[in-house]
């Protein structure tokens, strides 16, 4: 049996010969139930693709866009969307896809893009395995076909979506058990994997926090209790297995956000809720909540940790501090907040911990006005762990804009340059670097063609065995010094290629920006590495590709 990846290397359309070399895109994605292994895997998709690329001279890749994680039945991906826009800037003209699934399962919009609006922007598209390609005038035919497969993926999509959601429902009205996402801490599978036991480890946590919070004690004074009896979180106990902290190991804070839903959960009264939430992954609607009444009840589906009076008073207790907050919210909240654009990305410069977005005042023409500032997480849970710090957004945003127009200026202004020496100066480095290679190799040869006449000396009685073991010797030294001499040139190639592959990526990424008046958070996610704020009201910025920027600099004191 023919293996699937030669299959797919002799059947390749054959196009007619022309001299204009296509700007490729190569599109992938991997589906939110998938477990990413098989041949859908964002692995083999990307062989696939680079494998077929490589034999075809008149096609370039230039990106890649990858949608991890997101259904077919919709084309509001972001990946995808970044993919059109570049289309439409001229950027690439020509897509790439492992097969019309990997595009998308919903057959009328798929249709629409293949045969409308892509034809209509000049772009060029191949699917791999279906062995379609719109430049190839005998592909007109396949049309049908390729229709008609669409249809089967979203009837496919449509199919697996309905029977995974009523096989959840119909465990969900019979009162069974199946495991969540993840195990509440407190509790361990119990030895058949059928339902929750309690930790013997954790669960004596649990009662603490319980106990602690119905005697009036804050979810601030319980995360520094945690944090002095070097108490794990429960992320760290899910990788470690460990409760509490040893000497040579870091130590997180419990933020009040994990102790709030802990304090809430009713996972630790023996009781589980199921249909909070409803999805549909073939109508591409995200997860909205259920109402109370319509939500799946299960009582005493397992021993609990916590006694139902003691859960009563901590929701009392909980319900007035919520409450308390809600009033005074509505009587300071007047500002509405965006979607953090710096999430992952800002840190403290002492601590190394998230920098959390919350709320402040300031009179601005004497209006009082609510605007938004970064602070650090552990001084804002725990003053003494860390120093204060804070920064406005709007400053951070207005310094990490200039910041990258100043570096897109660079670019722009030797784009001709940098475009001449990834041609020319990348490849005299990798000349010059086989050209070591090669003289390494000679040297090797040489050593072991005189090696081979010493043995045959030693053989023949020509000269005595000290003096062979004593050559034998230097010989494997200087082997051995000629194979890290190769590795060292390996390196080299591996670096000088990886870093003209960045070069290329960092035009096309930057200069999509030229045009942007503001700051965006396509921007930051693209540009943008790392953060850190400093006590001095220093900002370190990290971006991506910063060595590229070494080396544009050391080309521009070249060209000075």
């Amino acid at each position: 049996m023919a293996r699937t990846a030669d299959r797919y290397r002799k059947n390749y359309v054959k196009t007619k010969k022309t001299d204009k070399v296509y700007q490729v895109g190569d599109y992938l994605r991997l589906s939110v139930d998938s477990d990413y292994t098989g041949s859908d895997s964002l692995e083999n998709q990307r062989k696939l693709a680079q494998e077929y690329i490589s034999r075809r001279p008149d096609l370039n890749i230039v990106r890649e866009y990858v949608d991890d994680g997101k259904t077919g039945t919709d084309f509001s991906r972001p990946a995808f969307s970044r993919m059109i826009a570049d289309m439409k800037a001229g950027i690439i003209d020509c897509v790439i896809v492992k097969d019309l699934s990997r595009f998308g399962r919903e057959y009328i919009e798929a249709g629409n893009y293949i045969e409308k609006v892509f034809p209509f922007l000049g772009v060029r598209f191949i699917s791999i395995v279906d062995r379609y390609d719109s430049a190839d005038a005998d592909c007109s035919r396949e049309l049908l076909l390729i229709s008609l497969k669409n249809l089967m993926h979203e009837m496919y999509a449509r199919d697996i979506s309905k029977k995974v959601g009523s096989t959840f429902r119909t465990k969900q009205e019979k009162g069974m058990f199946y495991r969540s996402a993840t195990i509440p801490y407190g509790y361990k599978m119990n030895g058949s994997g059928t339902n929750y036991m309690i930790c013997e480890q954790t669960a004596p946590i649990v009662r603490e926090i319980f106990k602690q919070c119905g005697e009036g004690i804050s979810n601030y004074a319980i995360s520094r209790w945690l944090y002095d009896n070097h108490v794990y979180t429960p992320q760290q106990y899910a990788l470690t297995g460990s409760v509490y902290r040893k000497p040579e190991e870091e130590l997180k804070i419990w933020h009040c956000s994990t102790i709030k839903r802990l304090l809430e959960n009713p996972v630790y009264i023996g009781r589980v809720i199921r249909h909070q939430s409803e999805q549909s992954f073939f109508a591409g609607k995200k997860a909205s909540p259920v109402p109370e009444q319509e939500q799946i009840v299960i009582e005493n589906n397992h021993e609990p940790i916590i006694e139902k009076s003691m859960f009563e008073i901590v929701q009392k207790i909980l319900s007035q501090t919520k409450d308390k907050k809600t009033e005074s919210a509505c009587e300071r909240q007047t500002v509405v907040f965006e979607r953090n654009i710096f999430q992952g990305k800002l840190f403290c410069g002492s601590c190394k911990a998230n920098m959390v977005r919350v709320g402040a005042y300031r009179s601005v023409n004497g209006v009082k006005e609510q605007y938004k500032i970064f602070k650090c997480s552990t001084h804002r849970n725990h003053c003494d762990l860390c120093d204060t710090r804070w920064i406005a957004e709007d400053l951070l945003c207005d310094i990490l804009y200039g910041t990258i127009r100043r570096h897109l200026s660079l670019i722009k202004g030797i784009k001709k340059k940098i475009e001449k020496d990834i041609r020319y100066s990348f490849e005299e480095n990798l000349k010059q670097t086989e050209w070591k290679r090669q003289k390494i190799v000679s040297t090797k040869n040489l050593l072991e063609q005189e090696y081979m006449q010493k043995y045959s000396d030693y053989a023949e009685g020509s000269i005595s065995q000290a003096a062979f073991l004593q050559y034998k010797s230097t010989y494997h030294e200087k082997i051995e010094l000629c194979g890290k001499q190769e590795n060292v040139c390996a390196k080299e190639v591996k670096g000088i290629k990886k870093c003209q592959a960045a070069l290329q990526k960092l035009l096309s990424d930057w200069l999509c920006f030229q045009n942007t008046r503001k700051l965006t958070e396509t921007m930051v996610e693209i540009c943008v590495d790392r953060i850190e704020l400093f006590t001095d009201n220093r900002v370190e910025i990290k971006l991506r590709y910063q060595d590229c920027f070494s080396v544009l600099d050391s080309w521009m004191q070249k060209e000075v």
